[in-house]
């Protein structure tokens, strides 16, 4: 009797091992898939946004950014409203007069304006039209001057 207790015992321990061993490996198996496949951080974008043609104001080398960080921690993006513009930036910064091309049937919807303006010694210029189905002039580029 004491035998065949020991042999049921004896398999039962296999057994149990066996399963551990299953188990350790499946679990194994789910961590090593998880390290090897990659999920998307970030969305992909597939498309760049097209930069409008730099108006003839804006000096060679200039470079168009999306962007502008402002020394008291306030940004200009492209898209902000001429309102948002004036009341970040204001008038006292400007330091060439504004540049007004007509665009299209040269009505004053077509009007493309190009100020600049310099902050604790950087340049950049800010490019203002309206936009189709919207009513306030908008930020369309915004471009960094180099120091000549």
């Amino acid at each position: 009797m004491d035998a065949t207790g020991a042999r049921f015992g004896s398999l039962l321990e296999w057994l149990v091992a066996a399963a551990c061993i299953l188990g350790v490996l499946g679990i194994g198996s789910v961590i090593v898939r998880e390290f090897r496949s990659v999920a998307a951080v970030a969305p992909v974008i597939a498309h760049e946004d097209t930069v409008p043609e730099p108006p003839a104001a804006i000096p060679a080398g200039s470079v168009a950014v999306p962007v502008v960080l402002l020394p008291d921690g306030a940004q200009l993006h492209v898209g902000d409203s001429a309102a948002d513009l004036m009341s970040r930036v204001g008038q006292s910064r400007e330091v060439a007069p504004a540049s007004i091309e007509r665009l299209g049937g040269g009505s004053a919807a077509g009007e493309r304006v190009t100020r600049f303006y310099q902050i604790d010694g950087r340049r950049f210029a800010v490019v203002l039209a309206p936009q189709a189905g919207d009513e306030q002039v908008r930020i369309v580029a915004l471009f960094t001057i180099p120091q000549s």
